[in-house]
């Protein structure tokens, strides 16, 4: 099946879902965009697809992006850490870098 057969089924499956097909097209690949009942934009190929006016709001947009997938690193070095910590109580290097983790953690998602 190709990838844009595969669209189709997944923009059928959307509709049979309650999604809203919109006007706008998906710039990557042309499909039609959805819109969930929760009011997130979907590509059937891309998953989520942020729409922007301006270039204010791309930029806050990216912005957030940027400071969800530096958190996501952040969360997965913290759960690195925190096996070390469990296969040794006393490592008080990982320790530390567990709490330098939760640090960063806390900063990012005042600055959101």
């Amino acid at each position: 099946m190709s990838s844009t057969e595969q669209g189709v089924k997944k923009a059928a499956d959307l509709l049979r879902q309650g999604a809203t097909m919109l006007s706008d097209a998906c710039p990557q690949c042309g499909l039609p965009l959805f819109r969930l009942k929760n009011g997130n934009v979907v590509c059937p190929n891309h998953g989520k697809i942020y729409l922007v006016k301006s270039d204010e709001e791309e930029n806050k947009v990216r912005k957030n992006i940027t400071m969800d997938q530096v958190e996501d690193i952040l969360i997965n070095n913290l759960y690195y850490f925190s096996s070390k910590v469990k296969e040794d109580p006393n490592d008080v290097d990982s320790v530390m870098q567990i709490i330098r983790y939760l640090d960063a953690i806390e900063r990012i998602r005042k600055v959101k």
